[in-house]
């Protein structure tokens, strides 16, 4: 008995069928790679959505986070990480000037405290020493200023040695929000 081999015209049908077979595995390998690298973990922000979070916020850390954001626009390489890398905060209300005053015995208090203000995005207009009765740390706010007490509120979350807010009285210098350091602050 001769063994036959199988007819040349149905081999060759099964390699084409195999191959297109290969073919479409390939072509869903790619594009769930392309939409991967789009689309990290399903968290990529649109590019106008990125631009309208970069653009209405004020604070110093957002002009940064701009320059990366469009840098990721306009690099396709960095494109897929943008959402990852670049976090945008929120709008934050207006950030008035900040005195801040040293009512202890401690010697920099304010200037120390100013510079970490400076640091989490306010500005310090004047530092000095005070001395007066005040309980503990406080940003007093001027309630004739349109929006300094909520920015005294964000402050406060932002600084938890700040006890407490406080509309201001009237031994206090002239600003907007003054934060009297007290023996409490640290």
């Amino acid at each position: 008995m001769a063994h036959t081999a199988p007819p040349t015209h149905a081999r060759r049908r099964g390699e084409r069928f195999f191959g297109i077979v290969l073919a479409v595995i390939g072509c869903l390998v790619a594009v769930v790679a392309v939409v991967a690298l789009n689309h990290p973990n399903g968290r990529r922000a649109s590019a106008a959505n990125e631009t309208a979070l970069v653009s209405t916020s004020s604070s110093p850390t957002s002009s940064a986070a701009a320059g990366q954001s469009t840098a990721s626009a306009n690099d396709p390489t960095a494109a897929g990480q943008s959402a990852a890398a670049v976090t945008t905060p929120p709008p934050s209300p207006v950030r008035p000037a900040l005195v801040v005053l040293n009512n202890t015995e401690r010697t920099g208090l304010a200037a120390g405290a100013a510079d970490t203000f400076r640091h989490g995005g306010w500005t310090v207009t004047s530092v000095a020493d005070y001395a007066n009765d005040i309980l503990s740390t406080a940003a007093y706010y001027d309630p004739s200023v349109p929006g300094a007490q909520a920015a005294a509120d964000q402050l406060q979350k932002q600084f938890p040695a700040i006890k407490r807010v406080e509309p201001r009285f009237g031994d206090l210098p002239a600003g907007p929000i003054v934060v009297v350091l007290t023996d409490d602050y640290s």
